[in-house]
């Protein structure tokens, strides 16, 4: 087994390139199905409209004023379900991803009717764009999988680094749940956020585990503490849900936090 961080990072990177790029060979369903299991390419992209709206779109509203004339990127492009969202709504939008099948999803994005985006392969630690570029970063379904908390570190400030002064971004990141997973009481995740710090003492666990599982669990208040480091203001944070917009009321397994560039 690789001990060097280096290579144990770009073992699990190659674990996730190869499996999409499995996907990718098999059928367009397989494919974009991966990233979040719906039934079908279509429920892909119409849950993912649901997911932008709910996890991204309502959270930022009252920090984001005309998002027609703004720049936004998402970290984990995936297979674009979120990333056409944000199209509709975005002048530009831009995704990075680990993975090389970025062609089969411009093709899908063009046939779905958007044009207006670019797409990065990344190597999985950095964002391959100027400073102070863009006005938002959103992520969501991805940081619980980087599976080093050194990595997620390098995310917030490539965040921050290309984001202009006063930019926003919301991040989302694997969270310890006990006892509100799948459940609707805000009570139990209050006391799940409180068992973060018995279990999560360290504030942060990284877990071994299979590619498209949780890599990497983060107490809130130890992300906040790091976002802090990185330069930023922290606005605020949110639960994610589950099965959206079915199981909107239950909660999911990540925590987002607000936060903004100064």
């Amino acid at each position: 087994m690789p001990t060097d961080p280096e290579m144990m990072k770009s073992s699990h990177l190659i674990g996730f390139r190869e499996e999409i790029a499995r996907a990718g060979q098999d059928s367009k369903d397989t494919f974009f199905t991966w990233f979040d299991r719906a039934r079908d390419t279509e429920m892909a992209f119409i849950r993912g409209q649901w997911d932008f709206i709910v996890h991204i779109a309502l959270p930022l509203a009252k920090y984001i004023s005309r998002p027609e004339e703004k720049i936004i990127v998402e970290i984990g492009h995936g297979g674009g379900r979120l990333l056409k969202a944000a199209c509709n709504s975005f002048k530009q939008c831009i995704g990075v991803d680990i993975h090389d099948q970025n062609g089969l999803v411009e093709t899908e994005l063009k046939n779905r009717g958007v044009n207006n985006f670019t797409l990065f392969q990344t190597d999985g630690k950095s964002i391959p764009l100027e400073s102070a570029l863009v006005d938002v970063v959103y992520s969501f379904i991805v940081l619980q999988h980087v599976e080093k908390i050194y990595i997620f570190k390098a995310y917030l400030e490539e965040t921050y680094r290309i984001l202009k002064p006063g930019g926003v971004a919301i991040l989302y990141f694997g969270r310890k749940h006990i006892l509100s997973i799948n459940r609707r009481y805000w009570l139990l995740y209050r006391l799940d956020c409180l068992l973060e710090w018995i279990f999560l003492y360290r504030g942060y666990q990284e877990l071994s585990a299979r590619v498209n599982t949780t890599n990497l669990v983060i107490r809130l208040g130890y992300a906040k503490h790091l976002a802090q480091t990185a330069g930023f203001e922290i606005l605020g944070s949110v639960p994610s849900h589950k099965h959206v917009p079915d199981g909107i009321a239950l909660f999911g397994g990540q925590n987002g936090i607000l936060i903004r560039k100064k």
